[in-house]
């Protein structure tokens, strides 16, 4: 550490003893020689569907996918995700025997990848599905409206009738027993409930909009954006707080919610139970991931999207050929049947004061295959984490999982306890996506070494003089260099790889200044 004068540039960059490699040229004594500076995301996990998916599922998400073609990874994680939102808070898994807790299937997710890599068609080739119940539930309405308006009529003829009973009691000679009659009939008359379309999707982000149509949908919904990153940018504006607060508590999928409407008064959701899934494209998803990384405000919002997949991009082919038959079908019914399904008569326990929606056990084997993989997650994954974005990750895995094993239960058709064979699918699902998602918060690191090898260029440019500040390099607005935080994580890049040399200015008085030497070798190897 040296000592300067206040506001005197030192004449000479300290000479760093550490590892100091000799020159007989004096300006390079004690400069390592710098490394280039270099960062590769992590690979994309390899998708396994026989160890994924039951047979039903896997055939449908390898045909389409191989018809279009695509990543299987897009179709296998929107299916899942959109099986989960059918579901939703119809019924729970209630993971411990004696303990309370209970998981809902509601899960968030998306899929990453360029404009080219089919996103959209394969996030198409499942959402019909969800069209499909929304168009048969709108023919079931219309038949509905049909006798509501029959059963209207009827009670606005009776209450005609009743009416005119009592002006008859209230006329002359008062009636009184006629005029109580009356008003005993008027009070047993209960008008028809007009019948609300239920609904299983919305494109719709504003919580008022949502919140009506959850209160007639308590059983949950998935919100679908084509592009995901408007939902989530939504989120970070100010004065839209309540909005992340809505889906946060969303994803949890088990409790009331409270949205006040001005000029439309309050409105309560008894259970507000959401799924969310969408594209979402690399730049975007890094840039969105580098901005709340370097915020204080990381409240885990990014990894509540756990059944988010990055996979390497399929080639393009031209392929036109039919579809394996019967594959679509099976999915289609699976759709249906989740749809229309009683939990309790496929063996769930029914809800009671502690547990407020019907919910299904693992089996005894189940059971011991969670509780072994909850060990290895919180001892293991949790414990040796160092990355802080993966351990907040890993540490929203045992929804992820209880999930992910219900699901696959229930479409399947199976009754009674999950079984140990979906748990073990749980947990595959639980190390394919934790791949997943170190290979996406990979982003991160990619971002800020980008950053630091245009910074590097930059100083071989002569763009900032030895004995530079944090403050210096930020005031240039460089791109990925925003506030103080991008530049000292640049910078720490730089010094990592003996680009700079980092010391502490302690003046006589006032505040020490951390000061910056660019290595005299990495300008030499310009030349």
């Amino acid at each position: 550490m040296t000592n300067f004068e206040p506001h005197q540039e030192p004449s000479e960059p300290p000479i760093a003893a550490t590892n100091a490699l000799t020159d007989s040229d004096d300006k390079h004594e004690g400069w390592a020689y710098p490394t280039e500076i270099k960062s590769e995301l992590p690979e994309a996990p390899k998708f396994n569907s026989t160890a994924l998916l039951p047979k039903s599922m896997e055939e449908f998400v390898l045909d389409e996918a191989d018809r279009m073609p695509c990543a299987p990874d897009y179709i296998a994680a929107a299916l899942i995700v959109a099986l989960g939102s059918v579901i939703g808070a119809k019924c729970a898994l209630k993971p411990k025997r004696k303990d309370d807790w209970i998981v809902t299937p509601n899960l968030f997710g998306g899929i990453v990848g360029d404009p080219s890599s089919k996103k959209s068609p394969a996030l198409s080739t499942v959402t019909r599905f969800l069209d499909r119940l929304e168009a048969h539930e709108a023919e079931k309405l219309t038949i509905a409206l049909k006798a509501y308006e029959a059963e209207l009529a009827a009670f606005e003829a009776q209450q005609g009738a009743v009416k005119s009973t009592m002006k008859s009691a209230a006329k002359g000679t008062k009636d009184g027993l006629k005029m109580s009659n009356a008003i005993a009939a008027m009070q047993d008359l209960e008008p028809p409930e007009k019948p609300i379309v239920r609904r299983f999707k919305s494109n719709d982000s504003t919580i008022e909009k949502l919140g009506d149509m959850l209160v007639n949908n308590p059983e949950g919904m998935l919100v679908y954006r084509d592009e995901l990153i408007g939902l989530l940018a939504s989120w970070e504006k100010e004065g839209r707080e309540a909005d992340k607060a809505f889906y946060l508590e969303g994803w949890n999928g088990t409790a009331g919610f409270n949205i006040d409407r001005i000029g439309r008064g309050s409105l309560f959701i008894k259970n507000l139970c959401l799924s969310v899934f969408g594209g979402i494209q690399p730049e975007l998803l890094q840039r969105y991931l580098t901005s709340i990384s370097n915020s204080l405000d990381n409240d885990g919002r990014i990894q509540r999207f756990q059944v988010m997949v990055y996979p390497n991009a399929v080639p393009w082919e031209w392929r036109d050929r039919y579809p394996i038959k019967g594959a679509r079908e099976a999915v289609r019914d699976m759709f249906s049947r989740l749809a229309s399904f009683d939990p309790i008569q496929d063996g769930a326990t029914p809800a009671n004061d502690f547990v407020k929606l019907p919910h299904f056990y693992f089996s005894d084997d189940a059971q011991t295959i969670f509780i072994e993989w909850c060990e290895d997650l919180h001892k293991i994954y949790i414990a040796k984490e160092e990355d802080p974005m993966m351990q907040q990750h890993f540490g929203k895995f045992e929804k992820l999982f209880c999930s992910i094993a219900l699901i696959l239960h229930l479409a399947e058709g199976s009754i009674g306890p999950v079984s140990a064979f979906c748990a073990i699918r749980a947990a595959a699902w639980c190390e394919y996506l934790g791949e997943h998602a170190r290979r996406i918060y990979g982003l991160v690191e990619v971002a800020k070494v980008a950053t630091a090898r245009r910074i590097s260029k930059r100083l071989i440019q002569g763009k900032l003089k030895d004995g530079f500040t944090a403050r210096d390099l930020q005031r240039k607005q460089w791109s990925g260099v925003t506030n103080v935080n991008d530049a000292e994580g640049a910078l720490a890049i730089l010094e990592e790889h003996h680009h700079v040399f980092s010391f502490e200015d302690t003046p006589p008085s006032g505040r020490p200044t951390v000061r910056y030497y660019i290595n005299p070798r990495l300008l030499d190897s310009s030349k």
